[in-house]
């Protein structure tokens, strides 16, 4: 017998339960072997539920089982469920998790302790939800060297992104509203100020790029200075406004990695993901461009992906290779100085659009181009350094008579 455990039946957790509950006999056929939910812990009592037969609280009546082969850890948080996920891997059971913060942390650790012990440790929904990515980078695009990845990580700040966009909103009163819906959590923040899409994209760049790119040294960069404005001036100029997590390897062997929100061009096909929906673009050495596109969140979505964990383990319960980034470190790059072209936002406090327009191009090169909106001046300039930016804009601020507000990269 196979048996499975799940720690936390929360969102995810729920939606693993339900899909093993469905399908478990049709995966015993597939293996030719009993698989069965067996314990789902959790503090909570959950009377005359699907789940309350298998419930326990306590985490030791799973160690103390022989028969429990693997744990699924869908508790949120850092210590206790790298701790539990540890602890399993130690006694050579494997561990499927869903949580981004165990993984960015210590996926070297926990990946190594699965080889030695001769069990296994996934994660596939840590990272784009329902979407595949990580078993496509480590199988299908392994011949590849990965180039680069672009993506849109997380799906509350594109809700609200995509609905300031739409309706003119303001992002306190879209945040209100997701909040409302469930889309963002009562504290946002992981969210709305990049950390969620930070971990993310350092677990896809580790696995890209075949060593462990340390998720706090993701330069990160949220959206909570974007405004209604900046959308139309978006929309004027060509460009919608996207939270993008990206990385990409240098000559050097080095590679960048940020999130920060950028203004991509209407006809890139990240353009077009809107609402709660996610997407990856990765460059391949041999395969260019390939887009992998879905519900990034959510109970049933993040599930799934959970279980295709499952089934791959029993498939193959054995970790016989080592992730090349439990062995090796990879530098992040500062790219401040690699030249792009960045919108400058500014607040015109004297409405003379011809003298703008001319001061515009002669601080910022004759490329640059504008747009006016509700008292606020768009502007694109040519590729410039970032660490020229803030000279630049004091010499625009100083012969117009306008007063900077913030800076966003166009997505090349």
């Amino acid at each position: 017998m196979f048996k499975i455990a799940v720690m936390g039946c929360g969102v995810v957790g729920s939606g693993v339960c339900d899909i093993l509950l469905a399908k478990q006999e049709e995966i015993s056929a597939r293996f030719q072997r009993e698989v069965k939910l067996s314990y789902i812990v959790d503090v909570r009592k959950m009377p005359d539920t699907p789940y309350e037969k298998f419930l326990t609280d306590k985490a030791e009546d799973v160690f103390n089982d022989p028969e429990v082969r693997l744990i699924v850890v869908t508790i949120g948080g850092l210590e206790y469920p790298y701790l539990l996920s540890k602890r399993a891997l130690s006694a050579g059971i494997n561990v499927v998790t869903s949580n981004k913060e165990v993984v960015a942390a210590y996926a070297k650790e926990l990946s190594r302790i699965a080889f030695e012990n001769k069990c296994r440790f996934l994660y596939e929904a840590s990272s784009g939800g329902g979407i595949p990515i990580i078993r496509p980078l480590n199988i299908c695009l392994s011949s590849n060297d990965i180039l680069e990845i672009q993506g849109i990580l997380n799906g509350t700040t594109n809700y609200i992104l995509t609905k300031m966009s739409s309706k003119g909103l303001s992002f306190d009163t879209v945040l209100k509203e997701a909040q409302q819906k469930g889309y963002a959590e009562a504290n946002p923040a992981a969210d709305v100020d990049g950390y969620d899409a930070a971990r993310k994209i350092a677990i896809l760049s580790s696995i890209a790029y075949k060593g462990f790119v340390e998720y706090n040294d993701v330069k990160c960069t949220g959206i909570r200075d974007v405004k209604a404005e900046d959308h139309a001036n978006a929309a004027k100029l060509g460009y919608v406004i996207k939270l993008i997590a990206g990385s990409k390897l240098l000559p050097d062997g080095s590679v960048t990695a940020t999130v920060e929100p950028k203004l991509v061009p209407k006809d890139n096909i990240l353009a077009a993901v809107n609402s709660v929906y996610n997407a990856v673009l990765v460059k391949g050495s041999y395969t260019g461009d390939s887009l992998f596109y879905g519900k990034g969140a959510g109970k049933l979505a993040t599930a799934s992906a959970v279980c295709g964990d499952i089934i791959e383990i029993l498939g193959r319960p054995t970790e016989d290779t080592l992730m090349p980034y439990v062995e090796k470190d990879l530098k992040v790059s500062n790219d401040t100085d690699i030249p792009c072209r960045f919108y400058l936002r500014f607040d015109i406090t004297r409405a003379i659009e011809d003298s703008v327009s001319i001061a515009m191009r002669e601080i910022f090169g004759p490329e640059t181009v504008f747009a006016a909106f509700g008292g606020v001046l768009g502007m694109i300039t040519p590729p410039i350094k970032e660490s020229a930016v803030e000279g630049l804009t004091r010499a625009f601020e100083a012969a117009t008579d306008t007063d900077f507000g913030c800076s966003m990269r166009v997505l090349e």
